[in-house]
């Protein structure tokens, strides 16, 4: 029974007790429900029979198609970094001269969208663009590009630079008691490789990372040169030991920034909303072994046949940069 099924029955059933008891102001008291909610709900029974007390439920929409072609675009965002002071008003009254009709909030979800969204990034743009071509670089404009740079993202230009590792708590399933989800996430690839504990402690992260990761790379002609992880307990002792011994170097976030470890936090993410809340609403798990063959379905789904759009891969499936054309061990 869904939640919105269940709603529609508690409702059906407190108009069925105050009818049956003819006494609305006990009704209402027994159930927990003012007496201004049940005279709606009653009125709406009356008028348009039993489906007129189901919950509403909001219905999802399609997002707001685009409204520019590619040259049009391209064209404002042109005049936007030639004259980064000028707001989205100024530079439709400047293309309406031209001819052009642009609506002001249409520049504007497109210039938020580019990541132009503010005056200053206009305006780093600007500077950076100078620096590349006239060499006018400040002190100030400098640090600024600098800063830019480290945020855009981790270096990892092959796999195995750089693997990213976490733990993820599934739940108590019946049957099967506490389940652990331990993951590792290649930062230039976005490999993924996965585990499923009952118990999530620093040799269980020490065997994963020598049993499983390392093995993989192996096997792929690649070496793990560093491993980063957030401060929790399963990432210390027999874990800094396994790296000592393996030749890796590991690194920690700093604490309270979980974005910095973000690419295995998305994928865990991914394996949360893709795999697990799908899987169990269609099979009943009765031990590990099944949970962790299920998972394998669906990380050789996850690295060798859905495409991926992020900056790194732009389409192309993490298993055919770590495996090779082919995509396959």
């Amino acid at each position: 029974m869904t939640l919105v099924q269940s709603i529609h029955r508690q409702r059906l059933r407190v108009l069925a007790a105050a009818e049956a008891s003819g006494n609305v102001t006990a009704t209402c008291a027994q159930f927990g429900v003012s007496r201004t909610l049940f005279y709606r709900w009653r009125q709406d029974l009356h008028q348009y029979g039993t489906d007129g007390v189901r919950p509403k439920t909001g219905q999802p929409h399609r997002g707001r198609p685009s409204v520019l072609a590619p040259e049009l675009e391209r064209r404002v965002l042109a005049l936007a970094v030639a004259w980064p002071t000028w707001g989205p008003a100024r530079v439709s009254a400047q293309l309406r001269r031209d001819g052009v009709t642009v609506a002001p909030t249409t520049i504007w979800r497109l210039l938020r969208r580019q990541a132009l969204g503010r005056r200053t990034q206009r305006l780093l743009v600007l500077e950076q663009h100078s620096a590349e071509t006239a060499g006018l670089v400040t002190e100030r404009v400098a640090r600024r590009l600098i800063r830019l740079r480290r945020r855009r993202h981790i270096e990892a230009a092959h796999p195995g630079d750089l693997v990213c590792l976490d733990s993820f708590y599934i739940g108590k399933l019946k049957g099967v008691g506490r389940v652990w989800q331990l993951t590792a996430c290649d930062a230039a690839c976005s490999f993924a490789i996965a585990q499923i504990v009952p118990t999530v402690t620093a040799a269980a992260m020490a065997a994963f990372l020598a049993q499983r990761v390392l093995p993989t790379y192996r096997r792929a002609g690649w070496r793990v040169t560093r491993v980063l992880t957030d401060g929790g307990p399963e990432f210390k002792a027999l874990f800094g030991a396994a790296c000592t011994v393996a030749g890796v170097r590991h690194t920690r976030i700093q604490p309270r920034h979980p974005w910095t470890n973000g690419y295995v936090e998305r994928l865990q993410g991914t394996i949360l909303h893709e795999h697990w809340r799908v899987v169990f609403r269609r099979h009943y798990f009765t031990n590990r072994r099944q949970l962790q063959r299920s998972l394998d379905g669906f990380l050789a789904f996850y690295n060798a046949e859905r495409p991926h759009q992020g900056y790194k891969l732009r389409g192309h499936t993490p298993g055919s940069l770590f495996w090779g054309p082919g995509g396959q061990p």
